[in-house]
């Protein structure tokens, strides 16, 4: 493929020789056949020195923003290679990373490594890495593609918190008797019983064992908990952009908190759509779907319409319109807990007042989403009962 100092000498040649035909000058034709013959000479150079690549890319596909990303690349020439250039595309080829790579041997090979971009969330596309080939004169290049392309998933930022308050939410083991507790190796002491081989020894009852001479173990159960109903507002007439993302990131914080802490959980967007898949990879999926997640749908919370109720439900809101409250209120059970979350400025109520449930407020501010919900949250743990206020804090 012809370069644009190729194409410029191509017109140049067209050019001497229409010159020589109008003036009749041989030294304008000598030139005019000697700018052909250089670019022929530079096609036939490019066609023969064509290199050959395995190339080989190593990068986390799992990413977060504002933890830098990194990719390395191995190229290896399976046969001997002059100078080419290495581009590798980012972001459906807007972007890419560009490296000279030095003539190499055959079986010889050469590392390179760039930063991945992690300034915002989302889905990305890497590659296609592309080697080109150049003449010494630029006239003339040709590309090959060496690689192809990854997915790359940059999650949202997730801030170190505290767990959500542990009130709220049915015990299903005493409200549905036919739903039998789990047996864990943690959880409330249920019985004893002798050691079996395999059993871990950090759980051996030392003073039933002193007594009756063999080993004994504490036998555990784990109550069941209704699932924590997480909630992201998604609606456009409640969000900027900052505090979308702000929101967003509240709710991967939070789902990462739940699950550390082991209690059940259930992501939905405002629009009542579920998200994740109940299992062992139910927070990957949630991760997934907050790294491309965009603001969608009606301008009221069509959650509220779906019959869904939970015990204890958290709300990560915009800034909430005038029916909203009561949106809300109709999602939690009585006895429950209502934990609203506003990642905007709120000029009215940001929850609503109701005796049949209890309801905690993380007020806004301009401090980082991880301050006011630790505060928040330490708050009510230090004191044992929650925050009545409904007005968000001065910034």
């Amino acid at each position: 493929m012809l370069t644009r100092r190729g194409w410029s000498f191509v017109g140049a040649a067209v050019g001497l020789f229409v010159g020589a035909r109008l003036l009749g000058l041989v030294q304008l034709a000598v030139l005019s056949v000697s700018t052909v013959l250089l670019l022929v000479g530079a096609y036939l150079w490019v066609r023969a020195k064509s290199p050959a690549f395995e190339a080989h890319r190593t990068l986390k596909e799992l990413l977060q923003v504002g933890v830098e990303g990194r990719v390395d690349l191995t190229v290896s020439a399976t046969r001997r290679s002059p100078t080419v250039a290495v581009a590798d595309a980012f972001d459906h080829g807007r972007r890419a990373a560009r490296f000279l790579l030095a003539p190499l041997g055959e079986g010889e090979e050469a590392r390179a490594a760039y930063r991945f971009p992690t300034d915002r969330r989302g889905r990305f596309e890497i590659g296609p890495l592309r080697a080109t080939l150049t003449d010494p004169f630029g006239l003339v290049s040709s590309s090959r593609r060496v690689l192809g392309t990854e997915q790359v998933i940059v999650y949202p930022q997730v801030h170190e918190i505290v767990p959500p308050p542990d009130v709220g939410g049915l015990d299903l083991d005493r409200d549905h008797p036919a739903v039998k507790a789990r047996v864990e190796s943690s959880g409330d002491f249920m019985t004893l019983r002798e050691y079996a081989p395999g059993d871990d020894l950090r759980h051996v009852h030392w003073r039933s064992t002193a007594r009756r001479g063999h080993l004994m173990m504490r036998q555990n159960e784990t109550r069941r908990r209704a699932p924590v109903l997480l909630m992201l507002d998604v609606r456009p007439a409640t969000h900027d952009r900052a505090s979308f993302e702000r929101a967003v990131e509240a709710v991967a914080s939070i789902a990462t908190a739940l699950d550390r802490a082991g209690r059940p959980f259930e992501v939905a967007w405002s629009t009542g759509m579920a998200v994740g898949a109940p299992g062992r990879r139910h927070l990957a999926h949630i991760m997934d779907e907050l790294a491309i997640v965009e603001p969608h749908g009606a301008d009221r919370l069509l959650i509220a319409s779906t019959r869904r109720r939970s015990s204890a439900l958290i709300a990560v809101t915009g800034r909430l319109l005038a029916p909203d409250a009561a949106s809300l209120g109709m999602l939690v059970r009585d006895g429950g807990l209502l934990v609203t979350v506003p990642s905007a400025a709120e000029s009215g109520p940001v929850a609503p007042r109701a005796r049949r449930f209890r309801s905690l407020v993380v007020p806004y501010d301009e401090r980082p989403f991880a301050h006011s919900w630790n505060e928040a949250v330490l708050r009510w743990q230090r004191t044992g009962s929650l925050p009545t206020s409904s007005s968000p804090a001065p910034s």
